[in-house]
């Protein structure tokens, strides 16, 4: 099989035969329909889950069925639990597609950011799962797991643009030289832009213990090979862990659109943060996810 028919058979968003098989349901992870999904044609949710933060993963998708937001979504996951485990919960959604990844498994415990080349390892692959769509002619919104969301985003998307970032270090909405965008929350378009930016990214990364948000950066500093038109977010809209925090301690009544805990270190310190301001939907660790799951199938 070539390495173009290997990629396409991989990760097809939108899988017409999946979906026609789903399309009268509605899904248990997703609370969406297939006509909701279609009402969105072009643009794909994309996000990644292990093991060690499939409970995050939940909860993530939780906040967004709770504020009703429907777009077709893509998980590629990195390990065969959470893959046996998403497949099952997804089986009849059809907002919901579930890969296992084709670039190497991530063993089931939790890639902490001490083991450097590991760590750097998982971070590197998202890349080219954006490409793959892309390449599809379809536009991205990647998201890390370590999300909650308020309100939809995907308004805040509109316009001329190839692709759309936070930056905590410029004042919005100026792009100065000290800028240094989020990777961990993205909208990207498939212009001839982004997509020669993307390609650079990953060539760039291929065999090096880089981080791949700092890569980036560096790229679009340097404007290489291409200068990108950022849109960018509003920190107060989508704000790091540690902003949304200390915006909410200023005033009760705030509101972001979507908050990530970037910055936030480990797992655990994410969730207890979470559980503070009633943001953790969830009630079973990981491990208890998939074992429950496995018991009811067995």
């Amino acid at each position: 099989m070539s390495h173009h028919c290997k990629q396409q058979a991989f990760i097809k968003a939108f899988d017409v035969v999946s979906l026609w098989r789903k399309k009268n349901a509605r899904g248990p992870l997703s609370n969406c329909t297939f006509n909701d999904i279609m009402n969105r044609p072009g643009v794909v949710l994309l996000t990644t889950a292990n093991l060690g933060f499939l409970d995050m993963t939940i909860n993530m998708l939780a906040s967004i069925k709770k504020i009703g937001i429907c777009v077709y979504t893509v998980i590629v996951a990195e390990d065969k639990n959470v893959y046996r485990y998403l497949r099952r919960r997804t089986e009849i959604d059809p907002a919901i597609h579930v890969v296992m990844t084709d670039s190497g498994e991530v063993q089931s415990d939790l890639v902490m950011s001490t083991d450097h080349h590991r760590y750097f390892s998982l971070l590197k692959k998202r890349q080219g799962y954006i490409l793959r769509l892309l390449d599809q002619n379809l536009e991205v919104l990647f998201t890390d797991s370590d999300t909650f969301w308020f309100q939809d985003p995907l308004p805040y998307f509109q316009g001329d643009f190839d692709m759309s970032m936070m930056d905590p270090r410029s004042p919005y909405p100026t792009r100065t030289n000290k800028s240094h965008y989020c990777a961990g929350f993205a909208y990207y378009k498939p212009t001839t832009v982004t997509l020669q930016f993307v390609k650079k990214w990953i060539t760039f990364m291929e065999g090096k213990d880089y981080m791949d948000q700092s890569v980036m950066n560096k790229l679009l500093q340097e404007d290489q090979p291409v200068h990108v038109n950022i849109k960018p977010l509003d920190i107060k809209l989508f704000p790091p862990g540690p902003k949304f925090y200390e915006f909410l301690e200023k005033n009760a009544s705030y509101s972001a659109v979507v908050m990530h805990a970037a910055s936030i270190r480990g797992h655990d310190a994410k969730v207890r943060r979470f559980k503070s301001s009633n943001m953790w939907l969830v009630n079973k660790t990981s491990d208890e996810l998939v074992a429950l799951e496995h018991s009811l199938n067995v």
